[in-house]
Order: C-alpha cells, then structure tokens, then sequence
C-alpha cells in the first residue's frame, strides 16, 4: 500500500510542479510554489524507495494500475521536458516586477509631438530597395497623467524624412506611471510577466503531444519489467538523473545569478526527464 501511495504521490506532486511552470502560477522568479512541488516529488521518490524495500516480492502492477503509471509517465516525461525548456526563456525578477508595474500603468505605443531635435539626423545605410530612415536623438513631450513632459530619447527612427519640430513619432511608455525615470523609447516592446506566451506554448505542444502518443504507444506495448518495483540499479541513477536536472533549474527558479550560466543550465536539464526513463528503460530487464 505504501509503496503505490508514494508512487502515485510522487508522480502527481511532479505532474503539479510542471502544470505550475506551464499555466503561470508564478508571473517570474522565485517560483515557490513550483520549486515546492518539486521538492515535494523527490521526498515521494525516496519514501517510495524505502516503502519498495519493506514490500513483499512482487512481479508487476496490476493490468490497471500498470496502464496508468503508463500513461502518467507517457506524457509527464515530456511535459517535464518542455517545462524544462520553456523555463530557460523565462524573464528575471526584476524585469518582471518592472514589465508588471509598467503594464498596470498602461505600458503601450502611442504617437506623442517632437519638442525639438537633441542632435542631428544621421541616414541610415539601407538597401536601394527598402525606404530611408534617419536616426535622431530627440526631445518628446510626453502626455503623462500626472501632467505632460519632457524626456529626451536617444536614437529615435523616422522613415523617409528627417524629422522636425511638431511632428509625431510613435513611442512606448506607460502613462500612468509617475517616475520621472519612467522608460521611454521607440523599440519598448516588452516580454509578458507569464512564464511563456502563448505562441511559445503552441509551438512547443506540438512535439509534447508527439512525444506523449508515441511513449504511450511504447509502454503500453512492453513495459520494462524491473520498472514498477525499486531496484537500487536501476532507480537510484535515474533519481540521480532527475536531482540533477532540479539542480540545474533552481538558479532560474528562484531568480538567482550564476555568472551567465543560469539560462544554460535551464537549457541542459531539458535532457534530464528523458534520460532517466532511457536508462530505466535500458537498464530494467
């Protein structure tokens, strides 16, 4: 009994830290909620240890409990694998906590009047057949609600024309926010506070929803036999594997700076979930 409620428990702990990545509990680092969730999945995986130990010899699951550990693992092991992924692109704290604060504040392009030019028009070097453009430090009156300003923006691009006194330019800023160092600029677009957008998650379900079917397939067809009960040969490496994928996630997680190499590291535990079904896989007959 100990044995299955800690399996089941493990996995579904697992399955709650990737639903967390993929569906945004937290908008950025640190993700406590997650990094719980998965802490939660590796006390599971060692309480299943000791309760597999303790249990009487056995051969297999039952026909039931055996197709939905299939399935569970079928498509956790890709999930896991594209939250992994998706994990890598996630934006810092402080860049969150900033694109929160600005999007409340109505963060968003709006056209707004040249006070006057801050430098000189310099012509961009563009093909014969795309339209000129001029680059220009320029000064903008900014209608913020807390009554309009002037910012100087560096490197402002107009089309066809220099640009002049009077005329309007589109430019990103948020006029409710009331810092005067409140950003301004012509190329403001900003990632979203979710942990992916949309766009990234339709991509990357695409292969998830492959994998899923085809691991399916797979298992349901012969499952390894050595897989459904503890066996230190066979699943200490494979914990082993999946500590190190957690291990390589957490500086990203938690929002921590590991000299360049968080978003890596992030990258390289994509490989983890897969390998350690690989090496149960291999290693379980």
């Amino acid at each position: 009994m100990w044995t299955t409620f800690t399996g089941w428990g493990m996995l579904l702990s697992a399955a709650g830290a990737v639903g967390c990545v993929l569906w945004g509990i937290g908008p950025y680092p640190p993700l406590i909620t997650e990094t719980g969730l998965a802490a939660l999945a590796v006390v599971f995986a060692v309480a299943w240890i000791v309760a597999s130990r303790r249990a009487p010899q056995h051969t297999g699951l039952p026909p039931d409990k055996g197709r939905a550990l299939v399935w569970l693992v079928a498509w956790l092991v890709p999930l896991a694998t594209m939250a992994c992924f998706n994990l890598g692109f996630m934006v810092s704290p402080e860049y969150g906590r900033e694109t929160e604060r600005l999007e409340a504040a109505r963060y968003g392009k709006y056209s707004v009047p040249i006070v006057r030019l801050a430098g000189d028009p310099v012509r961009g070097d563009n093909a014969s057949d795309e339209p000129v453009f001029f680059e220009t430090d320029l000064v903008l009156r900014i209608p913020y609600d807390s009554g309009p300003r002037e910012v100087t923006v560096p490197k402002m691009y107009t089309r066809h024309q220099p640009p002049k006194a009077g005329m309007t330019i589109a430019a990103y800023y948020a006029p409710g926010d009331p810092r005067p160092d409140s950003p301004v600029g012509e190329g403001g677009r900003r990632w979203g506070t979710g942990v992916i957008s949309s766009r990234m998650l339709l991509i990357t379900l695409m292969p998830v929803i492959f994998a899923g079917a085809t691991l399916t397939a797979t298992l349901s067809y012969e499952m390894p036999r050595g897989a459904g009960r503890f066996t230190p040969s066979v699943h200490l490496p494979a914990l082993g594997i999946l500590l190190l994928g957690l291990l390589l996630l957490l500086p990203t997680a938690l929002g921590w700076e590991a000299g360049g190499l968080t978003r890596p590291a992030a990258f390289l535990s994509c490989v983890t979930p897969g390998a350690a079904l690989a090496w149960i896989w291999r290693s379980s007959y």
